[in-house]
């Protein structure tokens, strides 16, 4: 028989029998390049930060992983559309923008608060202004406000920029949450948070 070695194998033959070897070494596949990894997302994950130039001016733009609070999804504040979306609805193209302090780090975070109403913590259903309380994420390049009985602040993540449009990403929650709140008296309501 003329077997002989080919592309991804090796063959042998003696007097005790012939051998097929489909481990190393061999060539390796020139026509199916490896396509690049996709980078694995896990919820409220920062990732893709990259610099954007438009027109005179640059910003800086990131993606975040889709996560739930109470099973709640967030909104953020898509620079395209402007107007905020759920995380799971964010569509291509999305812009997520950064904001940077003077030690070139921005912070970004998770505010929620109370139904108004109800109490219920977090709100169930976003209802719109600037201080609605349903789950949002934003960025900030100073330091997070205290938590106060109408808001909680919460720290996802910290950005910092490293030089020459590169950026490290210090990532602190790293899967879907849940949230409760406290209130005591007169006392400031107090936030509690853990990973589910």
């Amino acid at each position: 028989m003329a077997i002989q070695p080919g592309v991804g194998y090796t063959f042998n033959a003696s007097s005790q029998g012939t051998n097929l070897t489909i481990e190393r070494p061999w060539a390796p596949w020139a026509a199916y390049p490896t396509p690049e990894p996709e980078e694995p997302c896990f919820p409220f994950k920062v990732k893709n930060v990259k610099e954007v130039t438009e027109g005179e001016s640059s910003i800086v733009t990131f993606e975040i992983c889709p996560g739930t609070v109470n099973n709640l999804m967030p909104q953020v504040y898509n620079t395209i559309s402007e107007e905020f979306e759920y995380l799971d609805d964010l569509t291509a193209g999305y812009k997520l923008v950064l904001e940077f302090d003077s030690t070139s780090s921005s912070i970004v975070y998770l505010r929620s608060g109370p139904d108004p109403t109800t109490n219920a913590f977090p709100q169930a259903a976003p209802s719109g202004g600037a201080d609605d309380p349903y789950p949002r994420i934003y960025s900030t390049g100073t330091a997070l406000d205290t938590d106060t009985d109408a808001l909680a602040y919460l720290a996802i993540a910290k950005v910092n920029a490293l030089g020459d449009g590169v950026y490290s990403v210090d990532q602190y929650v790293t899967g879907s949450l849940w949230a409760d709140r406290i209130k005591l008296g007169t006392q400031t309501a107090q936030y509690y948070y853990a990973r589910i």
